[in-house]
């Protein structure tokens, strides 16, 4: 990931994905100092001083306290904010190596951590400031500091080899764990942001389809009546004819919910507050519906569900009948419609014996456009179901059906009005 990237990132990204980490080193390297201090005073008999040292362990310890309370916030870490707790955690640790033989201390180059931590997390002028800062704080240690009391120049030469091979362990296991959870961390909302950016197109394409259907329903209003006027006619007409009697009256009723949809449509457009009824009659009636516009399908339904009123949210009626016809669509045989309350949701699973889908397009179910049905439809149904139910707060799942087939769930949260 750019460097640019990852600093857009970190104004965005919550505080436990940063501070969090950063705590974590600053406790590992509270107690490291305090048992190294305990060693060498009580162990080595090297005297220490005490009451400075654990001054300024103290003092760490409280702000680890404050940044601990401060992470149950959950606000996102800003870049000077970070920039002060790795200020903080560079100052505290020269203090401490100041009081343990300065630039003479083995440990000296974990000034680097917070440098490191900063070249990954921070935009590069703080990067800059904090380097420099660290390399002031290790060239004033190369003159002032306080000295070991180690009597023995042998012993003190193999505890400072000593030292420096512990020093090298524990900067690496510092600069892996930080550098591969802030990675971790990155990567997961550069994922984030690819998913909201391809939501944002499947959303713009729906928007657009959305106007052009506006506008055809619009130009559609006028032929429509002209047709059904013309149906009625012939069906008088010919009555008494079976066949074209039939055919007149079935193109009739064609019309005549083409006419209600266009008719829900301005409704919509107008905000009119739809009618609530009972959810077995709802659905009911949608089978209804749908069975007159698709009177080549036969469909089986099996409701068990209360019959307690129900206010259909904007969308879902038309999520259904999608569904249904790429059910239709797929096989020639019989639709299982099935609906029921699970788990405070609305579950309605529809089933056709169709040849289904394969496994990428199951992975890409209405994110992507994409026909099953040759010839038969433009692969928009399921990417506005999809949409739909997601804008309320639902999901669509695609699995295979027992037997052959596929079977369509639709979950919803379930919302009845009192």
């Amino acid at each position: 990931m750019p460097p640019a990237t990852a600093s857009t990132l970190l104004s965005t990204l919550p505080a436990r994905a940063l501070l969090g980490r950063l705590l974590a080193v600053r406790v590992s390297l509270i107690a490291g100092w305090a048992a190294g201090i305990a060693w060498l005073h009580w162990g080595l008999h090297i005297p220490m001083p005490l009451l400075p040292m654990a001054s300024v362990l103290v003092l760490m310890g409280l702000f680890s306290l404050s940044t601990a309370w401060r992470l149950r916030l959950d606000a996102p870490a800003t870049q000077m904010e970070f920039l002060a707790h790795l200020l903080a955690d560079l100052t505290a640790f020269a203090v401490l190596v100041f009081f343990s033989g300065g630039a003479t201390n083995p440990f000296v180059s974990l000034m680097l951590v917070p440098v490191i931590i900063a070249a990954i997390s921070l935009r590069p002028r703080w990067v800059w400031l904090l380097a420099a800062v660290a390399g002031a704080y290790y060239a004033l240690l190369l003159f002032v500091y306080q000295p070991l009391a180690i009597a023995d120049p042998v012993a003190a030469y193999g505890m400072h080899l000593g030292g420096m091979w512990f020093n090298f362990l524990i900067s690496a296991g510092l600069i892996a764990f930080f550098v591969t959870r802030m990675h971790a961390a990155l990567r997961t909302r550069d994922q984030e942001l690819s998913a909201l950016r391809e939501k944002q197109l499947r959303d713009e394409r729906i928007l657009a389809l959305g106007t052009q259907a506006a506008l055809a329903a619009h130009e559609l209003a006028t032929p429509l009546a002209t047709i059904q006027t013309i149906a009625h006619e012939l069906a008088s007409e010919f009555a008494n004819d079976p066949d074209i009697g039939a055919d007149c009256r079935l193109l009739e009723k064609q019309a005549q919910a083409c006419k209600r949809i266009l008719t829900q449509l301005a409704e919509r457009a107008q905000d009119t507050v739809p009618p609530v009824l009972p959810l077995n009659d709802w659905l009911n009636a949608l089978i209804e519906r749908w069975q007159v516009l698709r009177p080549d399908a036969q469909v089986v339904p099996r409701l068990t569900l209360s019959q307690r009123d129900f206010e259909p949210p904007e969308g879902l009626e038309q999520a259904i009948l999608n569904i249904l016809n790429n059910a239709a669509d797929a096989a020639a045989g019989r639709v299982e419609f099935t609906a029921a309350a699970e788990n405070d949701a609305l579950v309605i699973d529809i089933a056709d014996r169709g040849p289904g889908f394969s496994p990428e397009q199951k992975s890409q179910a209405g994110r992507v456009l994409f026909s099953g049905k040759p010839g038969r439809g433009w692969g928009m149904g399921l990417a506005l179901t999809h949409a739909t139910l997601e804008r309320l707060g639902g999901n669509v799942t695609l699995s295979e059906r027992d037997g052959g087939g596929t079977r369509v769930r639709i979950a919803l949260p379930w919302k009845v009005s009192a």
